[in-house]
């Protein structure tokens, strides 16, 4: 009986033995398998890659979006100072007038602020200055000034004034503004259309729009006068402030025998051609108006463009 019961025993424990290995290996199995079961890691690793991506590509894009933007919302120039480069922000360009001189002012939107001057008479170039409100610490003057010029004027009566490598040398240095140390620029500023006081073309003014979208107003603010050739006829002058001249040739009996533009351009009719322009009696002060009704002059040179006049000017009292 004693023997039975230990065999039971024994059989009992290697049925034990057997229950234990089996679940041992099914632990086991699932042990081996946990690891790639395990979404967690997974998940995060995929997220974290994929975050990885997005955080590298994005100051790409902030940079080419950065690249891709202009640095200035307005008009700029670069200014190039012992060969170190910068792009400067512009202000709006302001006109002061003084005789036939324009003042053209405009500020650089920089610390400490500078300022840009050009001095210029039609075209011509007077002076260029770039300094603080006091005084310009680059400068050059008339003929030093190269690389400068002044457009004609667009369909709004703007112009741009272009910089193309001008050199401005130390102010107060007796350096030429190609020495060492000068200051260069290099862009394009705005002029806007011209508004000119009231005073200066008061009751007067002739527009003149050209076949190439160019518009302007002449005003005789320059002066206004006539000459009498030895055979009667005569040459009424009416001059800018640029120096430009709108001017009427007439014969013995006052018909107009030609009008002339001569200014960015020269423009010009004759005879039957300048019918619509109509000169008035002297009133009552001895002033002369000349009235211009859709009178079309041809360019002198070329031929190819055309420019059409509206308005009138006045010959005050001699």
């Amino acid at each position: 009986m004693a023997r039975s019961t230990r065999t039971w025993i024994v059989a009992g424990l290697t049925a034990a033995a057997v229950i234990v290995a089996i679940v041992v290996h099914q632990l086991g199995d699932s042990g081996e398998r946990q690891p790639l079961a395990q979404p967690a890691p997974g998940v995060h690793q995929e997220r974290s890659v994929v975050t990885d991506e997005v955080a590298d590509g994005a100051p790409d894009e902030l940079t080419a979006s950065a690249q891709s933007s202009p640095p200035c919302a307005g008009q700029q120039l670069e200014v190039t100072l012992n060969d170190s480069t910068e792009s400067v922000c512009m202000g709006t360009l302001v006109t002061r007038y003084n005789g036939s001189v324009r003042s053209h002012e405009v500020p650089a939107l920089i610390t400490p602020r500078r300022w840009l001057r050009v001095e210029a008479a039609g075209n011509d170039i007077l002076s260029v200055g770039w300094g603080t409100d006091e005084r310009p610490e680059f400068y050059c003057q008339a003929a030093d000034c190269k690389g400068i010029t002044i457009g004609r004027r667009d369909v709004r009566g703007a112009r741009v004034m272009t910089f193309e490598r001008t050199s401005l040398a130390l102010a107060g240095s007796k350096a030429a503004p190609s020495a060492p140390g000068a200051l260069q620029l290099t862009g394009k500023i705005e002029i806007p259309p011209e508004q000119l006081p009231s005073f200066a073309c008061a009751g007067q003014g002739v527009s003149i729009v050209t076949s190439d979208s160019s518009s302007q107003t002449f005003c005789p603010a320059g002066g206004a006068g006539f000459e009498i050739a030895d055979d009667g006829t005569k040459r009424y002058r009416f001059t800018s402030l640029d120096g430009e001249s709108l001017v009427v040739a007439t014969d013995r009996d006052q018909r107009v025998r030609q009008v002339q533009f001569e200014g960015e351009v020269s423009l010009a009719c004759r005879y039957s051609e300048c019918g619509s322009v109509r000169i008035s009696a002297a009133d009552a002060q001895g002033a002369w108006r000349f009235s211009f009704a859709g009178t079309t002059l041809i360019d002198t040179e070329s031929g190819q463009s055309n420019a059409v006049l509206n308005g009138s000017l006045i010959l005050p009292p001699l």
